[in-house]
């Protein structure tokens, strides 16, 4: 038997179909499962300890139908369900194909008129209803060291700095007003694009660990694995830290976590957001610039109380 999933996006979106891949492995343990994705999410893929077959999106859809045209599926798990998909299956004639709901209808409601109408379920379990499976639980494969440094301290709070829009990213200011206030060993994580980020922040606190630009996907997971406590954005790093079952404070700028996608875990979880805003959810994604130009999701964030969250959650008692 052979499996296609579908999924392209980003780094957290493919992180989130992991519980889905995993039930499937279970439900089909003789089956092949490929994994169709952009060529950029292959690192992703390889935090699967239960490897998948890679397929990536070639330069033209009719391109992407021949590479798969051979391997005649007996199930597609179609995860992503726009019109690219949509002509793939054209292309490929498949009449069984398995297609989640994204809900860009509710999702416009809800950031151009403020009407929440999506349901209240996790976008996890909205994936395996699609699948028809129930969400499993993941085991990554992860470095065992962080290539060219130092050890980590016994416990820290790793913080991860980037996102990919603006409006996602807690800002210098508020970074600031937040850090001056904790007292334990804190580890910066991010891409290349937050160095002069992180090293703003090690100019004011020299004592902070910065691991930004410095990691492989893998190498950030044993760094958030490790951790006693994480705080992101909402970004694909908030989503790896989730597989680890550590307590997340998460900062919410322009999105929300009604839209299904905060962290798949059990383990305590404090939204940081600014509720009481007119013009917020403002997009599904994000922007590089605030559209109203104020950005008081972000500015106007409780810096006190998160990092009275933070504490509560580093000192309390396993």
């Amino acid at each position: 038997m052979k499996i296609l999933v579908i999924r392209f996006s980003s780094i957290g979106d493919i992180l989130l179909t992991f519980p889905v891949v995993e039930s499937l492995r279970h439900q089909y343990p003789d089956a092949e499962i490929h994994f169709l994705t952009k060529p950029s999410n292959k690192a992703v893929l390889e935090l699967l300890s239960n490897k998948v077959e890679p397929r990536f999106l070639q330069d033209s859809l009719v391109q992407t139908a021949k590479q798969l045209s051979g391997e005649r599926y007996d199930l597609v798990i179609d995860l992503h369900n726009n019109l690219r998909t949509f002509l793939l299956q054209v292309l490929l004639m498949k009449r069984a194909w398995h297609r989640f709901r994204k809900l860009n209808f509710q999702k416009w409601l809800f950031t151009a008129f403020k009407w929440n109408t999506l349901p209240k379920v996790h976008v996890v379990d909205r994936y395996a209803q699609a699948a028809s499976v129930s969400p499993a639980s993941v085991t990554l494969s992860v470095s065992d060291t962080i290539n060219g440094e130092e050890s980590l301290p016994s416990t820290y709070v790793a913080w991860v700095l980037g996102a990919t829009f603006a409006t996602k990213q807690f800002p210098l200011s508020k970074l600031i007003e937040t850090i001056e206030r904790l007292e334990m060993p804190i580890v910066l994580l991010g891409g290349e694009m937050e160095n002069t980020l992180a090293n703003s922040l090690q100019a004011h606190f020299p004592s902070l660990i910065s691991l930004v630009g410095k990691t492989s996907l893998s190498e950030a997971a044993l760094v958030l694995s490790k951790a006693k406590v994480v705080v992101t954005n909402d970004t694909g790093l908030m989503h790896l830290a989730a597989f680890y079952a550590k307590p997340i404070v998460c900062l919410w700028g322009n999105t929300v976590p009604a839209f299904g996608m905060y962290p798949y875990q059990s383990a305590p979880v404090f939204h940081a957001q600014v509720s009481d805003l007119s013009c917020r959810p403002c997009s599904k994604i994000g922007h590089n610039t605030c559209p109203k130009g104020h950005f008081a999701c972000m500015l106007k964030q409780d810096s006190g109380m998160i990092s009275e969250q933070i504490t509560a959650l580093f000192f309390q008692e396993k």
